[in-house]
């Protein structure tokens, strides 16, 4: 029979792998953004709450590419922990009216972003992913003699 304790850490272990895998993800995605090609946009609304939550903002830019015009809300990155100082930050950034920079995906435009690269906390995932993994491996090789 299993040891819960060995169960929990392996859990554990696959969790923190997971975590990795999605953390690579994230920044393999951040990374591809600047390599997207820009084009004049205008933010068409910026406001302080979303309709899906009161602490992101809402920002809509829209923007063409060839003949066809595209219309976005600026999306934040799960694990992206929302405020109010977020929100006025981004609508201060970007007010309704401005002219911006979008950048878009050449092999899907409707996919684009005002904010290519990696933002602050895309890392943050693949470390807590790669700590947890070691961590828990490290308990199941020494921690249960």
């Amino acid at each position: 029979m299993w040891n819960p304790y060995v169960i929990i850490l392996v859990l554990f272990v696959v969790a923190g792998f997971a975590a990795t895998l999605w953390g690579l993800s994230v920044i393999a995605k951040g990374r591809r953004t600047l390599r997207w090609p820009s084009t004049e946009g205008t933010i068409e609304e910026s406001r302080l709450a979303s309709d899906t939550d009161d602490l992101f903002p809402h920002i809509l830019f829209s923007y063409r590419v060839g003949v066809q015009t595209y219309r976005r809300e600026l999306e934040f990155p799960s694990g992206t922990n929302p405020t109010s100082e977020l929100a006025a930050s981004y609508v201060k950034k970007f007010p309704a009216g401005a002219s911006v920079r979008v950048f878009y995906n050449p092999e899907r435009p409707d996919q684009a972003t005002l904010e290519p690269g990696l933002l602050q906390g895309d890392w943050m995932i693949l470390t807590l992913g790669i700590s947890a993994t070691i961590f828990g491996i490290l308990l199941l090789v020494f921690g249960h003699s």
